[in-house]
């Protein structure tokens, strides 16, 4: 081969590799479906749905891998692009079988790919109609999905894969919530794996004490079962619950468990990893953590005075409901205590607007993150000061660190992207809603796209929190899974795998 071809060639993505390493996780992905397995004995329910996808991803994966040519540690900085981007395709394609295999309100294709992609990408919309008949093994595996799609797919194939490619730092920067990853070791996977483990271990303690409590009836407490699928989707802030009325089903000390998670889970898991190992200050000291605390307060006060002052509920119970609607929907969980659906305007208006601040970069949470906002208000606050003193240099700080100006300059590009596809998303959502007959009012539409883009979960009128989005055509299903997968891997990703210069130079 010339030099000039060899070039060439050097340019191009390499599919193989892509293809190698996606199958590769697939392969093991599949084999998580042994949990719910578990579950359906224990239950006396079929094993059927999962055995059936187990050996089925498992084989495809196994086969896909070696007709792409066994290349997976292949992958460079230019195809982890493509590699995080299909991965949770093909994540949620896998994980869509049991659903269609058991039958039942969400067997269709698409509305089984729905109810899947909002796991992985721990949103927490659905399109299960009547929760109460689908066994408990399934709903397990539904809230098993968020779980996994919390700390990430690709960080956990980074944990446990034993090689990666020189694409692996790559592969956890496309697929990690926020900015930038932070590294916890000098080695990757020690890295991927370290925040695995402290996601794990926060997880363990707040399945026993959700257990506990559900031990001693504290207040209506949950099974060892609830506790299990709860902790699933508080820690990964997805907010399924095998319940019709969510947590609304569960005493105060239930809730109030979940709102400690949920602060956490919505926190930078790097602060924890440090608090773990003895820096004790590493949370209070954090910037953006207490950013991130202050916003949850004023936003709480707001809608609890809201609440106080036209609902008639007692100063403990207004104050009490928002604060955990609030924490719910900020760190995109998706839980509800109540249906807020119906609450007034104003607190409406506070909660949709939360839904675009999101958790930590570093959490399992979703949406724009508080530290893009962070550097978005310090940039355009340091416009303004040196639009009056032209001749001061003015940085923008956080933790009493200068920002770099490209970082300034990404956290605005970002978040004009990510409002210009919600804003074509719900434009989407409500013309093909027009065009099926289906009565959508305008309101429903913004927060039907800002609830998925921003993986927080439930909607309001019929896909409010006791409801669903089992009304919805399907056409605007499809594009509620787009903007999931869109926002689950933050747009940038999505947006290079579409240029022509990513393919061919």
């Amino acid at each position: 081969m010339s030099q000039t071809a060899r070039r060439r060639q050097s340019r191009v993505v390499d599919l193989g590799a892509i293809g190698s390493l996606i199958f590769r996780i697939i392969r093991w992905l599949s084999l998580t479906l042994i949990a719910p397995i578990i579950v359906a004995l224990i239950y006396g329910e079929s094993v059927m749905p999962f055995l059936i996808t187990l050996i089925g991803g498992f084989a495809v994966g196994f086969a896909g891998e070696r007709l792409c040519g066994g290349r997976a540690n292949d992958v460079g900085v230019r195809e982890a692009f493509a590699v995080v981007a299909l991965t949770w395709l093909a994540a949620a394609l896998l994980g869509s079988l049991p659903y269609m295999i058991e039958g039942g309100d969400i067997s269709n294709p698409i509305d089984a790919y729905f109810e899947t992609m909002s796991g992985f990408t721990t949103t927490g919309a659905t399109v299960i109609g009547d929760l109460t008949t689908h066994g408990e093994a399934l709903l397990f595996w539904r809230s098993l999905t968020q779980w996994l799609g919390g700390m990430g797919i690709i960080a956990l194939a980074l944990a446990v894969l034993e090689r990666t490619g020189p694409g692996g730092k790559a592969l956890l920067e496309r697929e990690a919530p926020g900015p930038e990853v932070e590294k916890l070791t000098p080695r990757l996977r020690d890295t991927a794996m370290r925040l695995w483990l402290v996601y794990i271990a926060i997880s363990i303690v707040c399945a026993l004490s959700l257990w506990i409590v559900g031990l001693f009836d504290l207040g209506q407490g949950m099974s060892a079962y609830n506790a299990i699928v709860h902790t699933f989707t508080a820690m990964s802030t997805g907010g399924f619950s095998p319940e019709p009325r969510s947590v609304e089903a569960f005493g105060w000390i239930s809730q109030v468990i979940l709102v400690v998670f949920m602060v956490i889970a919505g926190a930078n898991f790097a602060l924890w990893y440090r608090s773990a190992r003895g820096d004790w200050r590493a949370a209070p000291r954090d910037g953006e953590f207490r950013v991130y605390l202050g916003i949850l307060a004023g936003a709480s006060v707001l809608v609890g005075i809201g609440l106080l002052t036209t609902t008639g509920k007692s100063l403990i119970s207004a104050f009490g409901q928002a604060t955990f609607q609030v924490v719910s929907l900020m760190t995109t969980t998706g839980f509800a205590s109540q249906d807020f659906a119906v609450w007034t305007a104003f607190a409406l208006l506070i909660l949709f607007a939360v839904m675009f601040v999101g958790g930590c970069a570093g959490s399992t949470g979703g949406a724009i993150k508080v530290i893009r906002v962070r550097l978005a208000f310090g940039g355009l606050r340091r416009d303004i000061e040196t639009a009056v003193h032209p001749e001061a240099v003015l940085p923008v700080r956080v933790t009493g660190v200068p920002v770099r100006e490209s970082a300034i300059q990404g956290a605005t590009v970002f978040i004009g992207l990510y409002l210009a596809t919600f804003a074509v998303g719900t434009a989407l959502i409500l013309l093909l809603a027009t065009v099926h007959g289906f009565e959508i009012g305008a309101f429903d539409a913004l927060v039907a796209a800002a609830t998925t883009i921003g993986n927080v979960g439930p909607g309001v009128g019929v896909a409010g929190p006791m409801g669903s989005f089992a009304a919805y055509p399907w056409d605007s299903k499809i594009v509620m899974i787009l903007l999931m997968w869109i926002g689950r891997l933050e747009i940038i990703p999505i947006f290079v795998l579409v240029t022509r210069a990513y393919w061919r130079r």
